[in-house]
Order: C-alpha cells, then structure tokens, then sequence
C-alpha cells in the first residue's frame, strides 16, 4: 500500500474480511514517518518504507509485490504509478486515478502497452444495494432504460489544513465520481456529452465546489442526471433510480458509506417489491466495499482477463466528471466526453453488470 492514511485502513479491513488467504498486505509507503510507523504498528508483518521505489525493491525481502494500492492523494499519484508501470506491477488506483481525462487515457495506452493490469477503486460499486440493482437491470426486468438519477445530500464541511480542503476540484473529484462511476457502470452504451454546474459556498473559504449537477447522454439516448452536494443541512439521503420501458427501481440509504439502505422495484400495474440490507457486526458494508474491490482485480489476475473496474473502463467515468467540470466552466454548455479525454474515443458496449 502507497499511502498510510485513513483509506489504508478501510482497504486493510476490507482486505482481511474479503480476501481471506488470498491476499497479504505486506508493505506500506508514506512520507510521513509517524503515518507509515503507526499503520505498521496496527497491522503486524507489514514493513514501512519512506519511498514507493524502495518498497517495490525491497518488500518482501526483494521478493517483491504482486499488487500496489495506490492511496495518495490525487496530485502525487503520478510519483507512485509511473515506477510500478516500469516494474510491471499491477495496479489498483483509488480515484480519480488521474488529475485529468486526457491524462488517464495516457496511462490506460501506457499500462496496455506494458500489459500492466491497471484497476481503479470504485468501491461503491460493490454495496449490496447496487448489486442487487444491477441484478434487476441485468434481468431486463424493467426493459430499455431511458433514464438513471442518482442524488446524494449531506453536510459534509472540510477541516481546513488538510489536503482535501486546497483542492480546486473536491466535490466531484473527492465523492461523486463515485456516483458517475455508478451511473456509467449501469449505462448499456458510452457516454457521449455532458451538461454541468457547479458552485462553491463563498462562506467556506474552500477553492472547490461543493455542489454539482449533471445531465448526461448516452450512445443509446440513455439520459442520466446526478445531484450531489455537500451543503445540505439536514435530510441527508442517497438514492440512485433506473426507469425502463416497463417498470422502475430504486436504492436508498441515508449515509453514503454506513447503516441501513433499500431497494424497490415496481413493474408497470405492479406491487412494489422491497429489499432491505443492514451492516451487521464490526466489519462494515465500506470495509466489504474495498475488499471486495481488491478481490475483483485478484479474480482478473487469476483469469487472466481485464479486471471490470478497469482503467479503460473508468475512461467513461473520467471522461464524463472531465468534460463536466469543462461545461461548468463554460456557463453548462454541453462538452464532448471524447473532448474530455483529449480525443480518445470510447467504443464497445457499456454495462459491465451484464
């Protein structure tokens, strides 16, 4: 692991209640002497180094690493990826797993060409919800969909002197490129433009948005919208909704990462079916996101296939949080995802659930 912080923790949790003896964490990278120690102290048997290229030379005794876990924050990533690329070290990158789309889709072409299998961390794809969502989409139950929605509330203020609170681009980039990855992954065909606006509360003190909203077009003419923002003082809710030809389905939760969620799913003339997911004991549905997340990339490897939560498939995601953040600067004139991505076009069929 590349990255000492809180995030290593819940990817070590995930990694212990997930992938059983598949998976060692063997090393961990931080600058920070305190962070790299502290984390090494909690987990015993993991050796801390102070830079990525010593950990990738000596853990393990030089034996070396299968898997690196990028955790850093976004503006270094660069400095953990490009030596593991050169090493040929498969990668899972926490997201954004670039600072732009342009630049994502270089290190997918360089990882490709290198056969580096390079994963990104959408974690959220794996609460029990979504699967359970993505198994009615996957039964063609509600038809052709025509639209997905997906809202999320919460009052979510940063502390300043911490990293999150010097970024440009927070709302998007730190939580609802989350919600993008959803609305992508479920989408049978490629994005093709996005519409956005974005605003800063000027109250905050904090360079980047904390609201956005979002209208998206597929390939199919599929229309997808997102709400996200941080500025809701009470009510917090999540919910993500799909509407096909003949029925609709929706998930909900109050809070993103824990507690209760729900789903229903009503065909036209229909009775509502309702399921229900609760975390049970101290492992969460957070730390089983994560592990889950590392344990889709380790079946990949062992099949010798692209992991779903490829880099390549997560252009689509970079490329419609790019190209929203190009139309929010240009007043939410629709922008081109191909445009987004520095002319990589996106091509093949979408819905990895199928």
């Amino acid at each position: 692991m590349v990255g000492a912080g809180w995030v290593a923790r819940q990817h070590a949790a995930g990694i212990a209640a997930v992938c059983g003896g598949r998976a060692d964490v063997v090393a961990v990278c931080d600058p920070d002497p305190a962070a790299r120690e502290a984390f090494a102290a909690q987990h015993p048997g993991v050796e801390p180094f102070a830079s990525v290229e010593d950990l990738l030379d000596r853990a393990g005794g030089g034996a070396g690493v299968d898997v690196l876990l990028v955790l850093t924050p976004p503006a270094v990533r660069d400095e953990v990826v490009d030596p593991a690329l050169d090493r040929g070290v498969a990668l899972l990158v926490e997201k954004p797993f670039a600072g732009s789309g342009a630049h994502a889709a270089e290190l997918v072409r360089r990882a490709e060409a290198a056969r580096v299998p390079l994963a990104v961390s959408q974690n959220f794809r794996w609460y029990p919800e979504q699967a359970w969502l993505a198994a009615a989409l996957r039964a063609e139950e509600l038809g052709p969909l025509h639209l997905l929605e997906h809202r999320s509330f919460q009052d979510r203020p940063q502390a300043p002197g911490v990293w999150r609170a010097e970024q440009e681009r927070l709302e998007m980039a730190i939580f609802s490129v989350h919600l993008i990855d959803r609305l992508q992954w479920l989408a049978p065909s490629p994005p093709r433009t996005v519409s956005a606006l974005t605003r800063r509360d000027p109250a905050s003190g904090l360079p980047g948005e904390q609201l956005a909203a979002l209208l998206v077009s597929f390939d199919d003419g599929l229309v997808a919208t997102m709400t996200s923002s941080w500025r809701a003082r009470g009510l917090p809710t999540q919910q993500l909704r799909a509407d096909g030809e003949h029925g609709s389905a929706r998930t909900s939760r109050e809070h993103p990462m824990a507690g209760p969620a729900s789903g229903q799913l009503q065909l036209r003339g229909g009775e509502v079916r309702s399921s229900s997911f609760v975390d049970a004991g101290p492992v969460t549905r957070a730390h089983l996101s994560y592990g889950s997340s590392t344990a889709a990339l380790l079946d990949a490897l062992d099949a010798g296939v692209e992991p779903a939560h490829s880099g390549r498939d997560n252009l689509r995601t970079m490329g419609i949080m790019d190209a929203a953040y190009l139309s929010a600067s240009r007043g939410g004139t629709a922008v081109d995802v191909t445009e987004a991505l520095g002319g990589e076009a996106l091509a093949g069929p979408g819905a990895v659930w199928r």
